[in-house]
C-alpha cells in the first residue's frame, strides 16, 4: 500500500516539473494563461486509476521549432546564434554613420595637394631641369657658357641665341579645325611709363655719358646699397668714391645695351636710399685758339697789377687749378706745384697745354709775371683730351678732384671749364661756399645768345667774362645776369707745354687773372668769405669806356690794385676795400 502511494507521488510531482520545464513563449501552456492554446497532449498509456493493477507513465512533451527569426543590428551569425561585433565608423572622406555611409561629393585630391580622380589620388611627380640648363620645368633653357656675349635683361643664352625666360612652356597651338577665321584686331602695345619732368630736364640738352648714372648714398651703408641697386636694375656699380665735402659715397652705375638712361633715373630717384641721382655730364675747357700777333704782355697793366703788387703777391695761399695736367717742367713754373692728382686715371698723367696756360697766367715767375706769382697751385688733373679735340671731363672726376681739392688745403679754385647743370656739382659748390672756399669760373665761350653755362651760373661762384686789350668784349663770349666781372682773356700770352709759349683766348683766361686777384686779396685778410669777396671786386671794379651792360660785363672790369685798397691816382684809400673784414673782426 506504502509502495502505490509513493509512486502517485512521484507521477504527480513529475508532472509538475514537466509543466515548470516548458519555454517562454511555448504554445502548450502560454505564460498567464488558464487555457491551453493548441490540442491537449494525452497519455498513450491506460490511466492511472487508484487501486488498479499496474503504472502507466506518459511520453516526452513535443514543442514545435520556432522559424524567420534573424539575429538583431551590432549582432551576427545565425538565429539563435548571434555574437556581437565591435563597434564601426564610417570611413575618411565619408559621411554618416556606420553602416549607412555615404560618399563626400565635396572631397578632392587637390584639398590633400595630390593629383589624380577622387578617391584614387597620388602624389605629383617632380621634375627639375636637366644638368646644364636653368628655369622652371618645363620651360628650361641652356646655361650661358662663359666667354660668350651678354644677352639683354630677362633673356639667357641657349645655344648661340639669347631666348627670353618665361615661367612656363610654350603652348603649340595646334591648327584650327573649318575655315579659317578672320585675323584678330590689332591691339596697342602697352606703352612704357612716361618720364617725370624732373628727370626729363636732368637728360634733355645736357650733354652726358650716355650709359653712366651718378648716384650720392649714405657713407656707412653704401656697400649694402650699391649692392641693391646692382641686382636690381641689373646694372655694374663702380667705382665707389667717398667724398667728404658731400659726407657720402658717389657710385657709378652703368648701364648695358638697350636699358633706358631716363626710365632707370626715374626708378631710382624713387629709391629712398638715394640722396641724389643724374647722369654723370660732360665738360670741355672754355678756350679758343688765338693766332700769335707778337702783342705784349697787356693784362697786367689792364688790370695794374705792378700797383697791386707792391701791397701783395699771393704768398702762403694755395690755389686748386681743376683742369688738366699742368706741365710743371716749365721754366715759369718751377717749384710753384705743392701737390697733383689724378682724377682721371686713365693712363699716365701727361701735361696739357690749357692747364699749363692756367698755371702760368696765376703764378708765372720767370719772363713772365703771374697775378699771384708767390702763391702755391694744386695740379687736378679732372680733364684729358687729345690734339684734335678739346679736352673733355666728366661729373665724377669733377667731384673727384674737388674733394681732393679741398682736403689739400686748398682756399681758392679756379673752374676755367664749362658743362650743363649739374645737381652734384652745384651742392659741392655750395658746400665749398659753406667752408669758406671761393670759387671762380668761366663765362663760357658760346656766343651772346647762349644759355647760361655751370659751374659759373651758380649763385656762389664768381663768373667771369673776357675782355681784350681795348676793353671791348670778347665776341664769343656768353652773356646773361650770372656775369658777374670781367678780366682781360684775349690774346693772352702763357706759357706752353716743353718750355714753349703761346697766345690763347677765351674766359678761361680771364677766370685765372681773378682767382690771382682774390689770392692776393687772401693773403691781406685769409677770413674773407665769398660776399667779402663779391663786395670787393664789384665796388672796385672799373667801368669800361664804352657802356656795355652788366649782362655784358657784370660789375666791370678787373682792377687789382683798387681791390686792394689803392686809387687809380696813386693814392690808397680811406679805408682799403680788402682790410674791411679785417677791421670787423672776420
Amino acid at each position: 500500500m506504502r509502495l502505490i502511494v509513493f509512486l502517485i507521488g512521484l507521477v504527480a510531482m513529475a508532472s509538475v516539473g514537466a509543466a515548470q520545464s516548458l519555454p517562454y513563449g511555448s504554445s502548450r501552456v502560454p505564460f498567464g494563461s488558464n487555457k491551453p492554446s493548441g490540442p491537449s497532449i494525452k497519455p498513450t498509456g491506460p490511466s492511472i486509476k487508484p487501486g488498479g493493477p499496474g503504472l502507466n507513465l506518459p511520453g516526452p512533451s513535443l514543442i514545435p521549432p520556432v522559424t524567420g527569426r534573424k539575429c538583431p543590428r551590432g549582432t551576427e551569425g545565425k538565429w539563435p546564434d548571434c555574437k556581437t561585433v565591435g563597434e564601426k565608423k564610417c570611413p575618411d572622406n565619408t559621411t554618416g554613420k556606420w553602416p549607412k555611409c555615404k560618399p563626400n561629393s565635396t572631397a578632392s585630391c587637390a584639398q590633400k595637394g595630390l593629383i589624380g580622380k577622387w578617391p584614387n589620388c597620388r602624389k605629383p611627380d617632380i621634375k627639375r631641369c636637366p644638368k646644364g640648363t636653368e628655369g622652371i620645368w618645363p620651360a628650361c633653357v641652356d646655361i650661358a657658357k662663359p666667354g660668350g656675349k651678354e644677352c639683354p635683361e630677362g633673356q639667357v643664352r641657349k645655344g648661340k641665341k639669347c631666348v627670353q625666360v618665361t615661367d612656363t612652356a610654350p603652348v603649340k597651338k595646334k591648327a584650327p579645325k573649318g575655315p579659317p577665321k578672320e585675323p584678330p584686331k590689332a591691339t596697342a602695345k602697352k606703352q612704357p611709363a612716361p618720364i617725370p619732368p624732373a628727370i626729363a630736364a636732368l637728360v634733355t640738352g645736357r650733354p652726358h655719358q650716355p650709359r653712366e648714372i651718378l648716384v650720392l648714398v649714405n657713407a656707412a651703408r653704401a656697400d649694402e646699397i650699391t649692392a641693391r641697386l646692382a641686382r636690381e636694375h641689373n646694372v655694374t656699380a663702380e667705382p665707389r668714391v667717398p667724398l667728404a665735402l658731400l659726407d657720402g659715397v658717389i657710385v657709378r652705375l652703368r648701364l648695358r645695351q638697350g636699358q633706358s638712361l631716363e626710365a632707370l633715373l626715374a626708378a631710382i630717384d624713387a629709391d629712398p636710399d638715394v640722396d641724389l641721382t643724374q647722369p654723370n655730364y660732360d665738360y670741355t675747357v672754355s678756350k679758343n685758339a688765338a693766332l700769335p700777333k707778337g702783342a705784349p704782355q697787356y693784362a697786367g697793366e689792364t688790370i695794374r697789377l705792378e700797383e697791386a703788387h707792391r701791397l701783395a703777391r699771393g704768398q702762403g695761399v694755395m690755389i686748386a687749378v681743376i683742369d688738366t695736367a699742368i706741365d710743371e717742367a716749365h721754366p715759369e713754373l718751377a717749384g710753384v706745384i705743392a701737390g697733383k692728382f689724378d682724377a682721371v686715371g686713365s693712363g699716365p698723367a701727361r701735361p696739357e697745354p690749357h692747364g699749363t696756360e692756367i698755371a702760368g697766367i696765376l703764378a708765372a715767375r720767370a719772363e713772365l709775371t703771374g697775378v699771384a706769382p708767390e702763391a702755391k697751385l694744386l695740379s687736378v688733373r679732372a680733364f684729358s683730351g687729345g690734339k684734335t679735340k678739346s679736352a673733355q671731363s666728366t661729373s665724377l672726376q669733377l667731384l673727384k678732384g674737388i674733394d681732393w681739392a679741398y682736403d689739400a688745403g686748398a682756399k681758392i679754385m679756379n673752374m676755367s671749364f664749362t658743362g650743363p647743370m649739374d645737381p652734384l656739382l652745384e651742392r659741392a659748390i655750395e658746400a665749398l661756399a659753406a667752408k669758406g672756399v671761393i670759387v671762380v669760373a668761366a663765362a663760357g665761350n658760346e656766343g651772346p645768345k647762349a644759355p647760361p653755362v655751370y659751374p659759373a651760373a651758380y649763385p656762389e661762384v664768381i663768373a667771369v667774362t673776357a675782355t681784350d686789350e681795348k676793353d671791348k668784349l670778347y665776341g664769343k663770349a656768353n652773356r646773361g645776369e650770372y656775369v658777374f666781372i670781367a678780366a682781360p682773356g684775349v690774346d693772352i700770352v702763357a706759357p706752353g707745354l716743353k718750355g714753349s709759349y703761346g697766345i690763347s683766348s677765351g674766359t678761361s683766361m680771364a677766370a685765372a687773372h681773378v682767382s690771382g686777384v682774390v689770392a692776393l686779396l687772401m693773403e691781406r685778410n685769409a677770413k674773407l668769405s665769398a660776399s667779402d669777396v663779391r663786395q670787393i671786386l664789384s665796388s672796385s671794379a672799373r667801368k669800361p669806356g664804352e657802356p656795355l651792360g652788366k649782362e655784358a660785363v657784370g660789375a666791370g672790369i678787373l682792377d687789382a690794385a683798387g681791390a686792394l685798397g689803392e686809387r687809380a691816382d696813386g693814392g690808397a684809400q680811406a679805408q682799403p676795400a680788402a682790410a674791411t673784414a679785417v677791421s670787423e673782426g672776420r
